[in-house]
């Protein structure tokens, strides 16, 4: 099996598949296995996934009815073959070595990789509950930066990790399949195996994990909904019930 890797990108309604693909062509490490999965019919992708067979013979294009949402990534990948897997979502642009760093981070540290994270900041009874923003904020670049590697309390965009971990996946069963599949996996491997999530380095384009960070504020992103935040306060509950333990908590 070696240092195989299968890619899965969700699709929706955004078009950016074509850019994602192509940034794959041109990856220091290339994938074994590209795995394309539609929600829905919104778009037409099926032209662009053809473009690429000839370049990755093994990618595929599996298509639903049912809009799943956001877990179904992680369902079907208890079906990947090779030793690892990468999850990004259908707003990520990799730079050309993102696939190389990933797997060196995840040997290095055990753990999860994202290109961006958060950490929950400790709360007090009547205080706003926030988050930290890792990875994604800076405001000199469009691109992702982060100075150093950081450990978040979960990964958001993309995620790196050794396939045979899914399974901790689903020992907690998730408490919605609205949202939260992000702090869903890094919680559960925290909790069952003490994996961590990592966001690394990036300095610059040739090295971020996404080269458009402003696709992810466009009219389909998930945080634009009334409820989001609502709905992943109460996942945070159950998760903290189910023995995760926030990194700054429990911290002055």
């Amino acid at each position: 099996m070696n240092d195989t890797i299968t890619i899965i990108i969700s699709v929706w309604k955004r078009e950016y598949l074509d850019e994602q693909l192509q940034s794959l062509v041109h990856q220091t490490i290339r994938p074994q296995e590209i795995w394309i999965l539609q929600d829905k019919y919104h778009i037409d992708i099926s032209s662009t996934v053809n473009k690429y067979k000839e370049i990755f013979p093994d990618i595929h294009l599996v298509h639903s009815d049912i809009n799943f949402k956001y877990f179904w990534r992680f369902s079907l990948c208890i079906y990947v073959k090779t030793k690892y897997t990468l999850i990004i979502d259908d707003d990520v642009i990799p730079s050309p070595t993102w696939l190389d760093t990933c797997l060196k981070k995840c040997k290095e540290y055990n753990a999860v990789i994202s290109c961006t994270g958060r950490i929950i900041k400790p709360f007090h009874e009547g205080e706003v509950r926030d988050l930290y923003f890792i990875g994604d904020v800076h405001p000199d670049h469009k691109y992702n930066f982060q100075e150093d590697d950081t450990m978040v309390d979960y990964g958001c965009n993309s995620f790196f990790f050794k396939t045979g971990w899914i399974k901790d996946f689903w020992h907690i069963w998730p408490s919605s399949f609205a949202s939260g599949e992000d702090m869903h996996l890094s919680s559960s491997l925290k909790i069952l195996r003490s994996i961590p999530t990592v966001v690394p380095q990036q300095l610059s384009k040739n090295g971020t994990g996404n080269l458009n960070k402003y696709y992810s504020r466009d009219q389909f992103s998930s945080w634009r909904a009334a409820d989001f935040r609502l709905i992943r306060e109460s996942i945070v509950d159950y998760l903290l019930v189910k023995g995760w333990k926030p990194l700054m908590w429990g911290t002055d």
